[in-house]
């Protein structure tokens, strides 16, 4: 790892998941990792932009909490196995980080329809394809059409979902549940236990989807553990 910068704190800012809070995050600036120098910051709690390595520092709270889904032992409910279903016809492939204009196309797409704002093309360029750690990207293709577009960073024993859009013209597919799916899939066949899914926010509605994956690991911030949630705990014994 070559260290560009040394670690940070942020200045508070207004937080993006929950309400009147101020949301701090503790910084760095690094490339040129080995998966296994990433896969120890994955482990705990970190995330990647570009070179721009990032985990929430926020005083008398916890609640962004790092989830991971056992891409080994994955169960999809009923409700995500009709998604994958119903979307049999949409082919995944993983390739090397690639800036190609069909890409730019869904990735403005989905910004315009989700945030209603038209992002920079170079600075879409900059965050997705100047890859501090090794890294892939997914495509999905719907009779050849390019309609979904994910990115992976790779860990030794894990793969992080950076980031997935989808073309509006798509979003009848339920995308980002089926990218979930064929990803974990993906980690597992390449021998990879986990598949980081970012931070789950108890209370921020749009980050609920996160912890309908089971099984799924919640890390501790206070012990640095990872656990599988109580419930899914008293699931598994309600089994045996």
């Amino acid at each position: 790892m070559k260290l560009l910068t040394e670690p940070r704190t942020a200045a508070p800012v207004s937080c993006p998941y929950l309400p009147n809070r101020e949301f701090v995050q503790d910084y760095f600036f690094a490339t040129a990792l080995d998966e296994h120098e990433f896969e120890v910051l994955l482990a705990s709690g970190w995330r990647r932009f570009g070179s721009f390595f990032f985990r929430p520092a926020c005083p008398g709270c916890q609640q962004c909490i790092p989830i991971r889904l056992d891409a080994k032992e994955l169960k999809p409910s009923r409700s995500q196995r009709r998604i994958r279903s119903r979307g049999r016809d949409i082919v995944m492939d993983a390739v090397e980080p690639r800036p190609t204009d069909e890409a730019w196309i869904v990735y403005r797409s989905h910004s315009l329809r989700q945030f209603g704002r038209t992002p920079n093309r170079e600075d879409f360029e900059h965050v997705f394809f100047d890859n501090a750690v090794p890294a892939l990207q997914t495509e999905y293709r719907l009779n050849g059409q390019l309609v979904g577009l994910g990115f992976l960073d790779i860990g030794s024993d894990g793969f992080s979902s950076v980031y997935y859009s989808f073309h509006s013209d798509a979003a009848r597919w339920s995308l980002g549940t089926l990218s979930i799916i064929d990803e974990t899939e993906l980690a597992r066949r390449n021998g990879r236990r986990w598949y980081y899914l970012g931070y789950w926010v108890p209370g921020c509605e749009t980050m609920e989807y996160k912890a309908r994956f089971s099984p799924h690991q919640l890390l501790d911030w206070e012990t640095g553990e990872w656990a599988y949630p109580k419930e899914e705990q008293d699931a598994e014994i309600g089994d045996l």
